[in-house]
């Protein structure tokens, strides 16, 4: 055997290994879920765990099985949190009831808003938004703006490159209108524009814009305001009783607001309803995920693939695609965060009618990840929003398979060689 061919049977396979562990990392080959499948009292002590390791501020956790409510678990800042144990308004003793801000998890209640106006044959979801809107245009780009699909803005692929990220109002301020908004938004980051800069249909760009564009489409069409017709068509109707767009401190029985230290800090306002402004509380995102579930059209038009990162889906019309299961469909929900340590998610496995819900303030990221190993608990694949984790998982197996293949035939070669010499 020549020198080229020795080096290539050794490196060539370990090579080769290391894309096929990557993609068996993305399959939850390397991962073990944290319990046991179908055993929902496990899971739901794993997540109280978690919860009580980890959360400095006020939290909601609910666990559904086939629809139903199976795990409850309240988090109070005042019994758990010794920075806050003088502070009499802390003194709020979290239940089913008690209202957080949604953050970007608002995004799904528009969602279904819209898809409510297509059922009733008012929209059509495959139509370009500007057919519908009446007081606002997308300034003048390169590209085609009938292009710019309602379904393509519900899923972050109608080529706005906004990138928003909606910036804080404080209690004093006055919140700008819709128009204004869409004309000079207030960005949590950076100053941007409401505008196509990409080729509609062609690329995953996250938008917050494209969701200020839906609301305007919603009170165009009905002629009401948008957080009115939600409120009586969507909110009430579906089991969403204290649900609202107000700002939250002005609501009884609604959650402080605490950064990742657990301390209390000021609440904020936000200039978009359907983005971002929705407070709820967990006993309505019971009624909306079991409401979700009892419409398998809903479920199939929010879950729709339309965004791809890979090669795999990731985004629907509206709703997040965590995990692929099996029959062409996926774990669905939408994740939401906001400043300082805001952190929400819903998520629903709509084959077997098991849920998620989890509001969280006093953590950036705790809801999602808990809500990571509750997709991989239910999938046995993990979710995109950490696909780091996946990768992470995948390291040992490729330094164990590529190494360990080298060393292996280093060795085979070494002892094949003084066979010969014998």
């Amino acid at each position: 055997m020549s020198k080229a061919a020795k080096i290539t049977l050794v490196l060539l396979p370990a090579i080769l290994w290391v894309p096929v562990a990557l993609f068996l990392s993305f399959e939850g080959v390397w991962m073990t879920p944290v319990a046991e499948p179908n055993d929902h009292n496990e899971f739901m002590a794993y997540a109280k765990m978690a919860v009580s390791d980890n959360l400095k501020g006020n939290g909601a956790l609910i666990l559904l099985e086939e629809g139903k409510v199976v795990g409850r678990h309240y988090h109070n800042a005042a019994a758990n949190n010794a920075n806050n144990a003088n502070n009499e308004s802390t003194a709020l003793t979290v239940n089913g009831d008690t209202l957080f801000p949604a953050a970007s998890m608002s995004k799904l209640i528009a969602a279904v808003s819209i898809h409510t106006l297509a059922q009733q044959e008012k929209i059509s979801v495959n139509s370009a938004v500007e057919r519908y809107i009446k007081r606002w245009k997308l300034p003048e780009s390169a590209f085609d703006h009938e292009q710019v699909t309602i379904a393509r803005l519900l899923s972050h692929t109608a080529g706005l490159t906004d990138g928003l990220g909606f910036g804080d109002y404080t209690e004093d301020e006055s919140v700008p209108g819709l128009i204004e908004t869409l004309n000079n938004p207030r960005s949590s980051n950076d100053e941007k524009q409401v505008a196509v800069g990409l080729s509609p249909g062609t690329e995953f760009k996250y938008s917050g814009g494209s969701y200020l564009l839906l609301e305007l489409l919603v009170e165009d069409i009905t002629g009401d305001r948008y957080e009115s017709w939600v409120t009586h068509n969507i909110l009430k109707p579906r089991g969403l009783a204290r649900s609202n767009f107000n700002f939250i401190a002005s609501s009884e029985n609604s959650t402080p607001i605490y950064d990742s230290a657990g301390q209390q800090v000021a609440a904020f306002q936000y200039a978009s309803s359907a983005a971002t402004a929705l407070n709820t509380s967990a006993n309505d995102l019971v009624a909306l995920l079991q409401s979700i579930i009892a419409e398998p059209q809903l479920v199939n038009a929010l879950s729709t693939p339309m965004a791809t990162v890979m090669g795999a889906p990731i985004w629907g019309q509206g709703a997040m695609l965590y995990a692929p299961l099996s029959d062409g469909q996926f774990v669905i929900g939408h994740d939401g965060s906001n400043d300082p340590a805001i952190n929400t998610s819903i998520r629903v496995n709509p084959i077997t009618g098991d849920g998620y819900i989890a509001l969280f303030s006093g953590h950036k990221t705790l809801a999602s990840e808990i809500g990571f190993e509750w997709v991989l608990w239910q999938s046995g694949k993990p979710d995109f929003i950490f696909s780091n984790k996946a990768i992470n998982a995948s390291v040992i197996p490729i330094l164990v398979g590529s190494l360990g293949w080298i060393i292996l035939m280093v060795v085979y070669l070494r002892v094949s060689k003084k066979a010969k010499r014998k």
